[in-house]
């Protein structure tokens, strides 16, 4: 099983390196993708793209994720749930909309406070840190772990956070953003006046997703075309900005 996640890993940035740069602003998943990989995947794969533990920089990036106050469920709030059916979208909770209270493009780690759903009538909140480049990493049953690369963390912002879209027939509440329980059309495309904000909110969003399950490694395995296979669960979404929580001001 070590091997086998490490080489997802080493392969999945690999694909993804090999692509062009992106720019500033920018067939489904297999079950079982880990345990198909061989062993032989892992040390050519994280020599040709510079794979690397996953303590190698972190204290430039900062922490993934810090509780602030409430009831800390956000971290692994997804984790153990059936991923295949909540992409096929037959799970409607929890759902978790997150609201920034302390923000901006040049801050690399924001306060976000995000309401959980657990029924149309239910929710608690919970305010923690979460930092942008933080490291994203899977970690085998040993405890070893590999990190994703910057690119395939750009891949995953833009393919995933400006591509989703609420599926047809879920309910939605357009273009409005609010804390739920019903998510907007476009769950993390928000837009914005301010210079660079709307992209580092989606990378925001992006780590808080990492740290409660609701995205996951297989999700960024890229097709041929190495365009990621259509992520199809909208039950997180960016709620907003507090207008006081401006850090570029």
């Amino acid at each position: 099983m070590k091997h086998a996640r490490q080489g997802a890993v080493a392969l999945l940035a690999f694909a993804i390196a090999s692509a062009p740069a992106l720019a500033d602003e920018p067939a489904d998943r297999k079950p079982g993708f880990f345990r198909q990989l061989g062993k032989s995947l892992k040390d050519a794969g994280q020599q040709a793209i510079g794979a690397k533990p996953a303590a190698s920089g972190a204290a430039a990036a900062g922490t993934l994720y810090t509780p602030v106050s409430g009831a800390g469920r956000i971290n692994g709030l997804f984790k153990n749930e059936n991923h295949e059916s909540a992409q096929q979208g037959r799970l409607d909770w929890p759902r978790v909309a997150l609201t920034f209270r302390e923000w901006g493009a040049s801050l690399p780690c924001w306060t976000v406070e995000a309401r959980i759903w657990t029924s149309a009538t239910a929710s608690t909140t919970e305010t923690f840190r979460v930092c942008a480049d933080a490291p994203l990493t899977i970690q085998d049953d040993l405890g070893e772990e590999a990190e994703l690369n910057s690119n395939a963390r750009a891949k995953a912002t833009t393919d995933l956070m400006v591509g989703l879209r609420v599926r047809a027939g879920k309910p939605n509440t357009g273009d409005d953003r609010t804390t739920g329980p019903t998510p907007p059309r476009e769950p993390f495309n928000v837009r914005t006046t301010q210079d660079g904000v709307a992209w580092q909110a989606r990378k925001v969003a992006l780590s808080a997703a990492w740290v409660s399950g609701f995205l996951r490694a297989d999700d960024l395995y890229p097709g041929p075309s190495g365009i990621l296979a259509p992520f199809r669960d909208s039950r997180m979404w960016i709620a907003g900005f507090d207008p006081a929580g401006n850090r570029d001001k």
